[in-house]
């Protein structure tokens, strides 16, 4: 397979034990769930901010288990009805993001969650995939390769290409080692490396991964 064209990968990792997902798959075994959405929301935390579908006939239970895990520093539900709730929650995301960030792979969303294992369509060339596997193996994430080929869909939309400018700032955080992990350079260490406000910067860099990092099919 030609390393630059562009490849799909499926595959499923596992949440780790600290976080409210595996708290709830061994709790509620039948739950269903989805992650409809995942950005950055503090940069510097690593805290990602999730939008999550959940079904499940004993919703209120579950509602209660995740507002009271000590993994999620903000809660809220956006939607509710007898077995079902959507909801926002901001939680630590200390790799995928930000190893998807650093290689350029796109992810396509939703994404399902069965038995404490997400399930991601990972897209770019196979090099940048194959980058971003070595980085979970070298952390000790649990995870598997399911399947990898050709993608089927077209990543060069005119929507996620950035600007002169949000190309440099992307660049200066990657060579700078902002989405290391551990990071080597904090947000205010990149920022004034830029020339730019903490606040200013960190707006920019939100808009830069959602350009970069989410496709929805």
């Amino acid at each position: 397979m030609d390393s630059n064209k562009t490849s799909l990968a499926r595959i499923k990792i596992k949440f780790p034990v600290d976080l409210w997902f595996s708290n709830i798959f061994s709790q509620f075994h039948d739950v269903k769930m989805e992650i409809l959405y995942f950005l950055p929301y503090d940069l510097e935390k690593s805290i990602g901010n999730a939008i999550v579908e959940i079904m499940h006939y004993d919703i209120n239970s579950i509602i209660k288990e995740i507002r009271n895990h000590r993994s999620v520093f903000e809660f809220s539900i956006l939607e509710k009805e007898e077995n079902k709730v959507k909801i926002n929650v901001k939680t630590k995301d200390p790799y995928l993001l930000y190893g998807v960030i650093k290689y350029g792979v796109l992810v396509n969303f939703p994404v399902k969650v069965k038995e404490g294992y997400a399930y991601w369509k990972l897209i770019s060339t196979r090099k940048r995939i194959d980058e971003l596997l070595t980085l979970f193996e070298n952390k000790g994430i649990d995870f598997e390769l399911l399947r990898i080929g050709n993608s089927p869909y077209e990543i060069d939309d005119p929507s996620s290409k950035l600007s002169f400018e949000e190309d440099k700032i992307l660049e200066k955080a990657i060579n700078s080692g902002f989405f290391e992990v551990p990071r080597k350079i904090s947000l205010e260490e990149l920022a004034n490396e830029l020339g730019k406000s903490k606040s200013a910067l960190s707006v920019m860099l939100r808009k830069i991964i959602k350009k970069k990092v989410v496709l929805k099919i």
